[in-house]
């Protein structure tokens, strides 16, 4: 039988498909991933050096976060708790689709703006909205001052805003800017409008890639007004969908006027596919479309200062209405959103990176999302708080996974060059056979905390021994595992059973072994972090926290009032020598204390 090739030449993030010949030979070949995948006992070196590395930006990885057509509250504590178990480093406001007829003001959908949606000819986004309608006035709204406090409680997350560029306005954009200023809440990034390119076309909201930029540039400079620092963000295109004429209009804009370039990402796979196959073409995008496309397409076509970010993805688009389709929330769901994140954090210039979505069944899956609950109040004419409903929060097995690296993600401050050696396992990376990428992919980082990560992904069915090296040396430490996997890469959390695919934890030493289907974390300390010295001062009821601290470390801001129950105020990174924060209560007496996460 003819050769297969091997996809992902690691540097260059390209495949290599055979020749035309072999297609046509091949064509017919539909043998199982398991029996494709080229076995190899030997022990893959997996090396990283400390003198070559890049610096990742703070609070890299996180998660979409579209609470409004559920019962959900922001405040709802039980879910709060178990979202930091997932250690976000960003989470979205207030949505993706159903957030296009949101006004922040008020907290609420407005008939009037959904009907505008509809009439543009977008009946499933218009839908998507009306479902949020009464679930937002039952439940009292979603407020823009609850959402950072849970970015805060759930361990100083950043924030990220998605405006609405649909049906608000220009003055509506600004005075948000200005109240996250006057608030003390800082935004990360601003993005303009929800998918634009998906309402584009005559009749609707945008004629083309031109006619967003020209529409946004009001909203991005009145958000620049309220606050010169803003990093504001257009739109380009997802990666899955054909053709490029929206980012050409980009591209070639005259005035090039934003700072940052988001997107999403949803790979349309065909229906009905068999699981393997789903995941031999996913496996083929993390290949081809994951870091060459920030690379190859985004960069070329923007300014050199801009940086980029994705904050929705999945292995597989959903219905629209909050269902997924497999591969998502899949443990094979998790791997590729794990490795899709590793991956991009190699980039410099990638600020941000997540998935699609904190609550759902490729997060934090529920039982019962109590909409009705919601909708009852609104029918009712009364306000209802679902905090304490039996919601049966969950960790879904995609999002387990995700956990897994984001800890370490989210706890580091560089990147360092890692290598893969070429003897190990390969899995396909097409339906066709022809085409592979190794089954192992594994990236280093400097932790934050005095302790350095390696996080390695397994997309095969076989348990892989690889060997950890640091600057041409084997490590003779032990380290502290943390793992998910499981012998069907097919396997949900759902009710019943929660629990299939679960987080564990292991002391292990090189060589390691890392097992099917999974994302592994390897942590080791190399210095203990001292104790910073502290000082504090407040004017303006603005306390401002200073110390004098290391380099390369990233410390938890928290306070107190009796010294028992502390609160997160956010997360200051190792370039930092000074934080400041709003005082949430003038006049009262409070302590502060820095963490290292």
């Amino acid at each position: 039988m003819g050769r297969r090739s091997s996809c992902c030449k690691r540097d260059a993030d390209m495949c290599r498909s055979g020749k035309a010949a072999l297609l046509v030979l091949l064509a017919g070949l539909r043998l199982a991933p398991e029996i494709r995948a080229q076995a190899d006992t030997n022990v893959v070196v997996v090396a990283f050096a400390t003198t070559n590395s890049t610096l990742l930006n703070p609070g890299f990885a996180g998660f979409a976060t579209e609470l409004l057509g559920t019962g959900v509250e922001y405040f709802d504590t039980n879910m709060q708790q178990i979202a930091a178990s997932l250690s976000p480093g960003w989470l979205l406001f207030p949505a993706g689709t159903t957030g296009d007829a949101f006004d922040w003001s008020s907290g609420l959908t407005v008939q009037g703006w959904i009907d505008e949606i509809g009439a543009n000819g977008n009946p499933a986004a218009s839908n998507l909205c009306q479902g949020t309608y009464k679930a937002l006035i039952g439940k009292g709204g979603a407020r823009f001052t609850n959402f950072a406090g849970l970015a805060a409680n759930v361990g100083g997350a950043r924030i990220i805003v998605c405006v609405n560029g649909f049906t608000g306005t220009p003055g509506s954009a600004g005075a948000f800017a200005q109240f996250a200023l006057s608030n003390h809440i800082p935004v990360a990034v601003w993005e303009l409008c929800n998918e634009p390119y998906l309402f584009k076309g005559a009749g609707n909201f945008f004629a083309n890639g031109t006619d967003y930029a020209a529409k946004m540039k009001p909203y991005r400079d009145a958000i620049k007004a309220a606050d010169s620092n803003a990093v504001v963000a257009v739109f380009f295109s997802d990666p899955a969908l054909s053709g490029t004429a929206w980012d050409k209009d980009l591209a070639n804009y005259t005035n090039r006027y934003w700072d940052a370039v988001v997107y999403h990402h949803y790979p349309r796979l065909p229906a009905n596919s068999a699981f393997a196959d789903l995941m031999a073409m996913d496996n083929g995008v993390l290949c081809s479309n994951t870091t060459s496309f920030v690379t190859n397409h985004l960069m070329p076509d923007n300014n050199a200062n801009v940086t980029y970010l994705v904050t929705e993805m999945n292995p597989q688009l959903g219905n629209g209405d909050g269902t997924q389709n497999p591969p998502t929330s899949t443990l094979y769901g998790g791997i590729y959103a794990s490795e899709y994140v590793m991956r991009l954090s190699t980039i410099p210039q990638m600020s941000f990176a997540g998935s699609y979505q904190l609550v759902n069944g490729s997060g934090i899956d529920l039982t019962n999302k109590f909409w009705n609950a919601a909708t009852a109040a609104y029918a009712g004419g009364y306000v209802t708080n679902t905090v304490g409903l039996p919601f049966g929060y969950h960790l879904s097995a995609q999002v387990s996974a995700e956990a897994v690296a984001y800890w370490a993600l989210n706890r580091s401050t560089a990147v360092y060059a890692t290598t893969v050696g070429p003897n190990g396992p390969t899995v396909p990376a097409d339906t066709n056979g022809i085409t592979t990428i190794p089954a192992i992919y594994a990236q280093a980082y400097q932790g934050g905390n005095g302790k350095r990560y390696a996080l390695l992904t397994n997309k095969g069915s076989n348990a892989v021994p690889v060997q950890i090296t640091q600057d041409g040396a084997a490590l003779t430490n032990q380290f502290l595992e943390t793992f998910v996997t499981g012998s069907d890469p097919s396997l949900v959390n759902a009710d019943p059973p929660l629990d299939n695919v679960v987080i564990r934890t292991n002391t292990v030493a090189n060589p390691v072994t890392i097992p099917q289907y999974s994302v592994v974390r390897l942590e080791w300390t190399v210095l203990d972090v001292p104790r910073p010295v502290l000082s504090a001062t407040s004017a303006n009821f603005v306390a401002t926290l200073h110390w004098a601290g290391l380099t390369n470390v990233v410390y938890n801001v928290q306070t107190s009032t009796n010294l028992a129950a502390w609160a997160t105020l956010g997360r200051a990174s190792s370039i930092q020598t000074n934080f400041s924060f709003a005082d949430p209560n003038p006049g009262t007496p409070r302590f502060y204390r820095l963490t290292v996460p």
